[in-house]
């Protein structure tokens, strides 16, 4: 199976220190955040987002502000557009998704399932491995996750476009015991 070969290389990327029911728990998801990522309305609002002109410094300024403000409109716009409730609809019979997210080509939020800890994704490892550098799959070392106060792992893939075109990046945010994660 080809997304097989994909998984078990990100998995061995990610430094072998993975315990084995966490490979099962990532793996398991790989599937699920690249049919989200190939979904026609997901990436219908990432061609969207990226039309919209945003520099470097409006970034900055717009996660700063997501940050400090939980109150920002970016947030309730972000949670509750529609491809929020696409995304929604395609992980709601997985309890193991805590959170999912699309980024767009500069890795900002286009979408979320739920408020994430901050708006700009793109000097984290889940869109520079998968946009940027063009990883099939990436998965993340178990941690602490703020953005839903769960041990989680992240698993990420890259929206594409034309054939061979990243437009994009899918993270699904999945919740693990304490112990699985390899927590102290």
């Amino acid at each position: 199976m080809l997304v097989a070969s994909f998984v078990v290389a990100a998995l061995a990327q990610a430094g072998g220190t993975v315990p084995p029911a966490v490979k099962e728990t990532a793996y398991a998801r790989v599937a699920r955040a690249q049919a989200i990522a190939r979904d026609p309305a997901i990436r219908a609002a990432v061609v969207a987002s990226n039309a919209v002109a945003e520099s470097a410094e409006e970034i900055r300024r717009k996660d700063a502000y997501w940050i400090a403000n939980p109150r920002d409109p970016l947030r309730k716009a972000v949670t509750s557009a529609p491809c929020s409730a696409r995304v929604r609809e395609l992980v709601k019979d997985d309890a193991v998704v805590v959170e999912a997210f699309v980024m767009n080509d500069r890795g900002t939020l286009v979408c979320s399932i739920n408020e994430t800890s901050d708006y700009w994704q793109g000097d984290e490892a889940k869109w520079q491995k998968t946009y940027q550098e063009g990883r099939d799959a990436f998965v993340e070392e178990p941690a602490f996750d703020v953005s839903t106060g769960t041990y989680a792992i992240q698993v990420s893939v890259p929206v594409s476009g034309e054939p061979g075109k990243r437009i994009g990046a899918v993270t699904l945010t999945l919740k693990l015991k304490r112990e699985t994660a390899g927590a102290r």
